[in-house]
């Protein structure tokens, strides 16, 4: 239903009272560059705030909905949840990735940012704000966001891998892509066969590329 202005009235956490919880409290995260879906404990380093029971419940249940793909649902949840309170950045950055899955880009963005306003040490918002900006064509801004996230957490496989195929795909540079692909590698002793071949074209690539610069400066 609409109010006057046109505009979905926001929802009130009232009327979700009484909503059977899960037993455990994740984030549901959608790493769309890597193909995979995971989910992962919502104590993350950095400024929090303690969240009440009502909110801890309703938090589940919204996971439980984006684990079911109720993207409406969850995005009503998930909004009543941070209008509640905003100082959570565990609702944000789901609210963040139920609006990409609901093609709600505009949202998703601001969604993403207010985590990591509320967060700075919340990597996943980062990451997430990266993949979408790359899908949106916002390449120069995927690769500041995935190198401040790095600033934070040198070792984040999850950047790494992004930044590599961002520097193999959309802002080529052989040598960054290189260089990602092998602390990827490095860190999660990955012995994929296509990409151990890929990292060791490239390193060939990029080592043609310094000779013929040296022969041809």
């Amino acid at each position: 239903m609409l109010n006057q202005s046109g505009n979905r009235p926001k929802k009130s956490l009232s009327m979700y009272k009484g909503i059977p919880s899960l037993t455990t409290m994740v984030f549901f995260l959608t790493l769309i560059t890597c193909g995979c879906t995971t989910t992962q404990n919502t104590n993350t380093p950095g400024r929090m705030m303690e969240p009440s029971v009502d909110i801890t419940t309703l938090h589940q249940q919204a996971v439980k909905l984006m684990q079911e793909e109720q993207w409406p649902a969850a995005v009503d949840m998930l909004e009543a949840i941070t209008t509640e309170q905003p100082a959570l950045s565990g609702p944000w950055l789901n609210l963040g990735i139920a609006s990409t899955k609901r093609g709600n880009s505009k949202a998703a963005e601001v969604a993403f940012k207010q985590a990591i306003d509320v967060n700075a040490a919340n990597i996943e918002a980062y990451n997430q704000l990266g993949i979408l900006y790359r899908r949106s064509g916002r390449y120069e801004e995927a690769r500041h966001i995935y190198e401040t996230a790095l600033e934070i957490d040198p070792d984040n496989t999850s950047l790494h891998w992004n930044l590599a195929i961002l520097h193999d795909t959309d802002l080529p540079d052989p040598r960054k892509a290189l260089f990602h692909y092998q602390y990827y590698q490095q860190i999660t002793g990955s012995d994929n066969p296509h990409l151990l071949s890929w990292i060791k074209s490239l390193a060939k690539d990029t080592q043609t590329s310094s000779l013929t610069a040296k022969v041809n400066p």
